[in-house]
């Protein structure tokens, strides 16, 4: 049974429940596609996995499906962290995605202990960009490598997926404007540079915005 301490103000259990809805029908097929290309870009695909932001579990689920990897489902909204555990059963994947309570601006890991660190779309939510970087880095081990980011994983999902979210909210392309806009490239460079994050990469094209660095 998952323990979660922290309440987001944003998510009750109806907004929880409409997040799951639209994640198990208009974004599911972008999960395993963004698994993939994390993995391939990684090559990591055994040990400890931390999915920051991860919501109700979908991209831990496909990570674990699609890899060796042990992935912890980290939220800090008590609703999510509940359907997160529930999407995990359902997939009978209680031993490789652990859903656990937890904030970016203070993880709730030991120094060194994740091979892999993740997060698609939360980034944009932080309190404190340059605090979570540099949280993601403190939880990496030797070797470990992060992708912070958001994206559908490809052209044709993207557009897929605009035109299914404008039919059902005509603000939502809007607010996703918005919302790069306040995590705009020099924003990030700055944010990582203060994390003391000075060698990463920075991609903005058809798979999505992704932010990768690694601790060597």
């Amino acid at each position: 049974m998952v323990t979660c301490l922290t309440r987001h103000p944003e998510y009750s259990e109806e907004t929880a429940a409409d997040f799951n809805e639209i994640a198990q029908t208009i974004f599911f097929p972008i999960y395993p596609v963004i698994a993939h290309q994390i993995l391939k870009k990684t090559d990591i695909d055994s040990g400890l996995c931390l999915d920051v932001g991860s919501g109700p579990g979908h991209l831990a689920i496909a990570l674990a499906t699609l890899s060796n990897l042990t992935v912890f489902a980290m939220d800090n909204a008590e609703p999510m962290c509940r359907i997160a555990e529930a999407n995990v059963a359902k997939y009978r994947l209680e031993q490789r995605v652990r859903p656990v309570s937890g904030d970016v601006q203070k993880i709730p890991f030991g120094n060194a202990s994740m091979n892999l660190v993740v997060s698609r779309g939360s980034f944009f939510f932080w309190d404190n960009l340059s605090k979570g970087f540099a949280e993601c880095m403190r939880v990496l081990k030797p070797g470990g490598r992060a992708c912070i980011g958001g994206g559908f994983g490809n052209a044709r999902l993207r557009e897929e997926i605009v035109i299914r979210m404008r039919e059902r909210d005509p603000s939502w392309e809007e607010k996703r404007c918005d919302r790069y806009a306040r995590c705009n490239p020099h924003i990030i460079r700055s944010a990582l540079a203060a994390a003391g994050i000075f060698e990463y990469d920075l991609v903005d094209d058809d798979t999505g915005y992704w932010i990768s660095f690694g601790k060597y």
